[in-house]
């Protein structure tokens, strides 16, 4: 009997602490809808370094050469992402995060390194509500 006792209270208390641990992740707030997505700047050999105004439709500098960058901003947590360059597909090949902790949002460089010009289209669609999609693009001379 005292042995079932001890049994007893010790499983309550294994399940309070295993429900303690618990209790912290879970607190957690959801994370921060989509609410920004914008080209931050296009980098090329011919035309270097060019960061564009939230309000352009297209670079002032002529850009193409063996390497053409588009660097995009979100601010907020998107899924579904997708970019292209002339409506062909373009790779992501680094991000960085905006923020610390927590995180605010995320930059990314984008391989266009196949195209001289054209236009730059950049889509995501935020992770919870109201599941916004976000778009954004730029024509690059």
């Amino acid at each position: 009997m005292f042995k079932k006792v001890i049994l007893g209270i010790s499983s309550l208390a294994m399940a309070a602490v295993v429900g303690l641990g618990m209790a912290s992740e879970a607190s957690a707030g959801p994370a921060a809808p989509l609410t920004s997505l914008s080209v931050l700047k296009v980098e090329s050999q011919l035309g270097g370094v060019e960061y564009i105004n939230p309000n352009s439709f297209s670079t002032t500098k002529d850009h193409g050469g063996s390497y053409l960058y588009v660097y995009t901003k979100e601010i907020g947590y998107g899924q579904f992402p997708f970019a292209k360059m002339n409506g062909f597909d373009v790779k992501s090949i680094g991000s960085q995060i905006i923020g610390g902790n927590p995180i605010v949002g995320w930059e990314y460089k984008w391989d266009a390194s196949n195209h001289q010009e054209g236009t730059f289209e950049y889509q995501k669609t935020s992770i919870n509500y109201p599941r916004d999609t976000w778009r954004t693009s730029l024509y690059i001379k």
